[in-house]
């Protein structure tokens, strides 16, 4: 599975990415990894908890946290901003 990456929170380490037909997937990045808007990601995005995503633009291999899946833009807003 393929998503974009949508949304960004640095502070936090928290990325949205859109899936079409699909909604969001919202994770944690564990790691210092590069990512930005519009880069492709892949892996198993509809899956909750810990996971590997390949980041296909930065050719990087990401350890994340899967926090929400198939979710609304504005839910997925609300926590890529989180509580800092």
């Amino acid at each position: 599975m393929k998503g974009v990456v949508s949304l960004i929170n640095r502070r936090n380490d928290r990325i949205a990415a859109f899936i079409e037909d699909e909604g969001f997937t919202v994770f944690e990045l564990l790691g210092g990894y590069s990512i930005e808007i519009g880069d492709i990601v892949s892996g198993n995005l509809d899956s909750h908890g810990g996971e590997t995503f390949r980041n296909l633009t930065q050719l990087e291999d990401m350890d994340v946290y899967v926090q929400a899946i198939h979710c609304s833009k504005s839910v997925a807003l609300r926590l890529v901003k989180g509580h800092d």
